[in-house]
């Protein structure tokens, strides 16, 4: 794709109020034309997709190709940002294994695993709690994180929600919306596809972070550790260790899994709901899993059963 095409930046700041007093302009001839209630125009420019926008962003496909370039990209960005703090970032070792176990205990459970056969797992040496998952296939891992999840099941969790931002292809919606945009200037066809191209224009800066995308990533990392026999029950627990520091969150390196997302009670609640519904619906064979000796001594309880064979 050639980025080149796009307007500069501060014009797209600009443009979504250049539009809005467009439109009212246009509302004054007639009241047929869309946005005669400006709030409506703002909800559309800075809130959550409309049905519309979900539907166009499902159908717009990007390559695997694409993807692992943009991939590339955004993680050579992340490690030399790493390096500049002095931050290590282990590829092997442990930690490392102990991660790959877990995402290969979870992968069968992505719906797109034939696109991400192969995972590359990073660890960052960094009391930060944090994890980030790249297009392509990469994750990295913040021994903060690690440490704070307290047992393998609340850490399956999160490495769950981090396959599923991965499976979901959230990090690729604004290349998405690059691409509808780009069809949009090549063939304006009418008002409303003009329109949709300015509220995906503005979307990419305003909400590059969609509080929907991390929902969902919750739901489904607490539905493929359960369905793995973790007892999900621990990773709402984390939430509510995080709820209950905020007086204190400057003070804490608490970093981008926990920014940017529904609040943190909101979060231990649903968690909390989802399991209820999944326990009723199927209550396990076995007690569910914690793991809290495996997390302290980075051996899964995959690899324990590897090594019985």
């Amino acid at each position: 794709m050639n980025y080149r095409r796009f307007w500069p930046y501060p014009f797209i700041v600009v443009l979504p109020f250049v539009t809005w007093g467009f439109a009212n302009e246009a509302v004054a001839q007639t009241d047929s034309l869309p946005f005669a209630d400006p709030s409506k125009m703002f909800e559309r420019m800075f809130g959550e997709d409309t049905e519309a926008e979900r539907a166009a962003l499902e159908k717009t496909a990007v390559s695997l190709d694409d993807e692992t370039k943009l991939g590339k990209q955004m993680v050579q960005s992340a490690l030399a940002s790493l390096k500049a703090e002095q931050i290590k970032v282990l590829t092997e070792g442990r930690d490392v294994e102990y991660l790959k176990s877990l995402v290969a205990t979870l992968q069968p459970y992505m719906r797109n695993k034939n696109r991400y056969k192969s995972i590359q797992v990073m660890v960052a040496q960094s009391p930060r709690i944090d994890a980030r998952s790249f297009p392509g296939g990469t994750l990295i891992f913040f021994e903060g994180l690690i440490d704070a999840a307290g047992n393998e099941a609340a850490l399956a969790g999160i490495v769950g929600h981090e396959l599923s931002h991965l499976d979901r292809g959230h990090q690729l919606i604004p290349l998405k919306r690059m691409k509808i945009m780009e069809k949009s200037f090549s063939s304006p066809d009418s008002w409303d596809a003009f329109m949709n191209s300015q509220s995906n224009m503005t979307k990419m800066w305003t909400r590059p972070f969609r509080p929907e995308d991390e929902r969902d990533a919750d739901r489904d990392g607490v539905a493929w550790s359960y369905a793995a026999g973790y007892d999900p029950r621990e990773l709402a627990k984390l939430f509510q260790k995080k709820a209950s520091k905020t007086s204190v969150a400057e003070d804490l390196p608490w970093a981008t899994f926990f920014r940017s997302h529904p609040n943190d009670q909101e979060r231990q609640e649903a968690i909390l709901k989802q399991f209820k519904q999944l326990n009723q619906k199927q209550r396990p064979k076995e007690p569910l899993f914690v793991g809290r000796e495996n997390l302290i001594n980075r051996f899964s309880r995959k690899q324990e059963k590897e090594a019985m064979k």
